[in-house]
């Protein structure tokens, strides 16, 4: 029964209280705005209902078939009861008359608009289809059929969509997806920044997710191995010539996408490896590549390292250089496995010993070969050197018996001289009143003190070593309790307290040295100056 015959037949309408009316649980709407319920409200307690309900009776009650949305704002607004039009309907007619009428508001929510129309199409028989709702409500069937697309959101997009998170262009790129890349799609909708309170994250422009899909998802029917009109390749998917799926196909839900592609990705890679399968059954010497340099001990499949594709050319400049435009008397068929060029048939050459295709790879092979078998001589001769000299020191230090003499100790003060920074072998030559041969060449000074051993004696060694050694202490401002200086100043019975005092006075006698010597005039010239004044 259409809308048109519904209302032409419809009776005076009666005032019905409030408190009679229940609504409808098969109404589509199923969300009101507040901010326009409180503005109805206003209206309505200003002018009350200007247009009536349509009910129905049931169970002793009235059952609001439209006018919700009036209904409760009028409860707002504080009515006692609202004007009605009371209807005798069966429960199909009720349904009808609540689909059209709402589906025909410009305020109603998309997903509960396409949940709408598929109300209408689940309906018994072929009374309706998207053509003949878009008849009844004057929308375009394109309209319907995208509407009716949004029913296939997996449930984070769908609430994301209800919530208003993404809008409807987006939800409806999300839903011609299948479910397993939704939801990937769903989190480009965003682009990682939020908004001024920190909650809401930014939306990104519907072109950016279209491009997004078009890159990650769409996979091109132009010239994929298989036969698009098979519908025996993979039964259960049927022919890809009347696919849903298909963009060239379903251009009503597709309009957008110019090239032929398949929206379904995992349909389209069952359909590579069924072809693939039946290519391996009929030609069984038929070699299986990979675009990949490592594959599986189980798998037939040879990676990257072990083919080379032949692709003749008959003319061009590299046609007699690169080995994979030369052919070979080891060339086989084979198929592609993976990668952009999966299902593809292609000539290869898979004879480690070809020197055509293969020579390069022997070479590198040969000098990757020689450069490990250096690496382990020298490895090898590393260790015998450290051996040796490991067993050296043993020599040495089974023979060195103290007392050590001159040239025991000259070894031990080359080693402490040669170990002093630059700032202390300068500091040690200055204490030693050497200079450098030319002016300003500071590493010249540095080693001259670092051969100061070389012309020291015995007992000069020793006190040359001791010198380093505290000097290298010397410079520390830090204070720590195991300082060798203050260990040699106590050794050495030093009067660190005297010696503080006695560069305290010298300090203070320095700074009043230092002062003018009219200060005490130029004071009272300035006091007198300002009795004057």
């Amino acid at each position: 029964m259409s809308t048109k015959a519904a209302t032409k037949a419809l009776p005076e309408y009666v005032n019905i209280p409030i408190g009679h009316l229940v609504e409808s649980s098969t109404n589509p709407r199923k969300t009101f705005d507040e901010a326009q319920l409180t503005q109805l409200a206003e209206s309505i307690r200003s002018k009350g209902v200007l247009s009536p309900l349509l009910v129905r009776r049931v169970n002793g009650h009235f059952e609001i078939v439209f006018g919700a949305q009036r209904y409760r704002a009028a409860q707002r607004a504080g009515l006692p009861a609202v004007p009605a039009t009371v209807r005798e309907l069966t429960d199909e007619e009720c349904l009808e008359i609540q689909l059209i009428e709402n589906l025909q508001r410009t305020d109603l929510q998309p997903f509960e608009e396409a949940q709408g129309f598929r109300a209408l199409l689940d309906r018994q028989g072929d009374k309706y289809s998207i053509e003949t709702i878009a008849a009844k409500t004057g929308k375009p069937t394109s309209f319907i059929a995208k509407r009716l697309t949004l029913l296939d959101l997996i449930p984070p997009a769908a609430d994301a969509f209800v919530a208003g998170q993404i809008g409807v262009e987006h939800a409806l790129q999300i839903a011609k997806l299948t479910p397993d890349v939704q939801e990937d799609a769903l989190r480009h909708c965003f682009d990682g920044y939020y908004g001024a309170d920190d909650k809401e994250r930014s939306l990104v422009p519907v072109s950016r997710l279209q491009a997004w899909i078009a890159h990650n998802i769409y996979l091109s029917l132009k010239s994929v191995p298989f036969s698009k009109d098979d519908a025996t390749l993979v039964p259960e998917a049927g022919s890809c010539a009347n696919c849903p799926k298909r963009t060239g196909f379903n251009a009503l839900l597709f309009s957008e996408v110019r090239e032929d592609s398949c929206a379904d990705r995992a349909c389209f890679n069952r359909k590579l490896d069924a072809h693939i399968a039946q290519r391996v059954a009929k030609m069984p010497k038929l070699v299986q590549i990979s675009h990949g340099y490592r594959t599986t001990d189980k798998t037939p499949v040879l990676p990257r390292r072990e083919y080379v594709e032949v692709i003749a050319r008959k003319n061009g400049k590299d046609r007699e250089t690169l080995p994979e435009h030369k052919l070979c008397n080891h060339l086989t068929p084979a198929i592609h496995t993976d990668g952009m060029e999966k299902g593809r048939l292609a000539k290869v050459c898979v004879n480690p010993e070809c020197k055509i295709h293969f020579g390069n790879r022997q070479k590198e092979e040969e000098e990757r070969r020689q450069r490990k078998a250096e690496k382990v001589a020298a490895n090898r001769k590393e260790k015998q050197t450290l051996a040796l000299r490991h067993r050296i020191l043993a020599e040495v230090l089974k023979r060195a018996k103290p007392p050590f003499g001159a040239d025991e100790l000259r070894l031990v003060s080359r080693f402490v001289l040669g170990s002093l920074s630059h700032d202390l072998a300068c500091r040690l030559a200055k204490r030693h009143g050497l200079e450098p041969a030319t002016k300003g060449q500071d590493w010249e000074l540095a080693e001259k003190a670092r051969s100061l051993y070389k012309t020291a004696n015995g007992p000069a060694l020793a006190a040359l070593v001791f010198e380093a050694i505290l000097l290298g202490v010397t410079v520390h401002t830090f204070e720590s309790k195991d300082d060798l200086l203050t260990d040699a100043a106590s050794l050495y019975d030093v009067k660190t307290k005297a010696l503080r005092t006695e560069m305290g006075k010298a300090e203070k006698a320095k700074t009043i040295n230092l002062k003018p010597a009219n200060a005490g005039k130029t004071k009272a010239a300035s006091q007198a100056k300002q009795k004057r004044k």
